[in-house]
């Protein structure tokens, strides 16, 4: 029988993250300290994530509305969260070398295991 693949989070939907620095409902956040994580936006971040949808406390959970999917994709080598990701062939991806970004990662990963990243 043939496989079919869906993503983790379909854009307009919203995606539950750890919080590593408080947030305010309405702010762009960005990818945090630790995987499935977010905190406040830096000026000019390459790293957001989408809006946050209410206050919350370092340790809380928060709602984050994202406008693009998210993946659970291959990892050739090691990934950190936050770093961009590109196409490796095989069907897999890896930190952007000379290709172009097409993923933001949102978890770290090891050669051959799982890495949560969202479309760019």
């Amino acid at each position: 029988m043939a496989k079919s693949y869906l993503p983790l989070f379909r854009p307009g939907q919203t995606v539950t993250f750890g919080v590593t620095a408080a947030v305010t409902a309405g702010t762009p956040v960005e990818v945090g300290s630790i995987d499935m994580s977010v905190a406040p936006a830096a000026e000019r971040s390459a790293k957001v994530v989408g809006v946050a949808g209410h206050d919350a406390a370092i340790g809380d959970k928060v709602t984050v509305e994202v406008g693009k999917p998210i993946h659970e994709l291959t990892a050739s080598g090691a990934v950190t969260r936050g770093q961009r990701l590109e196409a490796a062939g095989g069907g897999k991806v890896r930190t952007l070398a000379a290709g172009a970004a097409v993923y933001l990662a949102l978890t770290s990963a090891v050669e051959g295991s799982h890495v949560k990243a969202m479309v760019l």
